[in-house]
């Protein structure tokens, strides 16, 4: 099967930059051969890792942030076929909506976690956990740059599993099923999705409105800093700026804010 080509998708999909120059646009390294995808805005972060056999995405904004990752990768030059692999580290709407479009463009793999599977291939399944908000939901995701796309993963991981990239699969349940934080211990940096937040200068558990099973949440915040708090300096997420020194121990503490105990 041939790779559509970045002109033939951005066609689809309209253009992203709307008139500004693409080499103005270029994406900000966290740290070496890690980079912030930031040309999408700051309401969620996708982020490009950089190894041996080439490129992994982590996670895909909304629909409506596929081409403008493209465009990034263009600014880059970096080429389709050069993204190997789609790593999701959860199948809501602003971490996975732009899933369907980047693997049609690069024909990358697309991983998750084996719980997570169902969410992908049959979106509207994941619901927030308010009542209330279940119906602004479901219409905000018929609207033009919000609409959900089935995607069938390719492969499944489960926690603890070692991927090529060098990342670490760590189960972190709660937030959705199957979510997964990415551990890179060479590195010594954590990717965290949703597991935790970094919002208005303050590490916290995600958002209650959104997570059907806060007491896992805080299980996965326990995880992370018991299991792994010693191998990681670094913390990005999925919501809030990089925590780029002592990040393991802003976790432990977190942790025992949670449990009130040492961790």
């Amino acid at each position: 099967m041939s790779r559509p080509s970045f002109a033939r998708v951005r066609a689809t999909t309209g253009s992203a930059l709307d008139g500004r120059t693409i080499a103005a646009t270029i994406m900000k390294q966290v740290i070496p051969g890690l980079w912030e995808i930031d040309e999408i805005g700051n309401d969620v972060h996708v982020y490009l890792w950089e190894w041996r056999e080439g490129y992994t995405l982590i996670d895909t904004g909304y629909p409506k942030d596929a081409p403008r990752i493209l465009d990034a990768l263009v600014a880059r030059h970096i080429p389709a076929h050069a993204v190997r692999r789609i790593i999701v580290t959860h199948a809501d709407l602003d971490h996975s909506g732009g899933l369907a479009q980047l693997k049609r463009a690069t024909q990358a793999r697309v991983v998750c976690h084996t719980v997570e599977k169902a969410f992908l291939e049959h979106p509207l399944r994941r619901q927030p956990a308010a009542w209330l908000l279940r119906a602004p939901y479901l219409l905000t995701t018929m609207l033009p740059g919000y609409t959900l796309r089935p995607v069938t993963p390719d492969e499944l991981v489960v926690d603890g599993q070692e991927l090529p990239e060098g990342f670490t699969v760590v189960h972190t349940p709660g937030h959705t099923p199957g979510h997964i934080s990415l551990l890179h211990r060479g590195k010594r940096f954590l990717i965290a999705g949703d597991a935790l937040s970094n919002r208005n200068g303050k590490l916290r558990t995600p958002t209650r409105l959104y997570t059907p099973d806060t007491l896992n949440a805080q299980r996965s915040v326990w995880k992370l800093a018991k299991k792994y708090g010693d191998d990681f300096e670094t913390v990005v997420f999925g919501h809030g700026p990089a925590i780029l020194n002592n990040g393991g121990k802003r976790v432990k503490s977190l942790a025992s804010q949670i449990f009130a105990t040492d961790v």
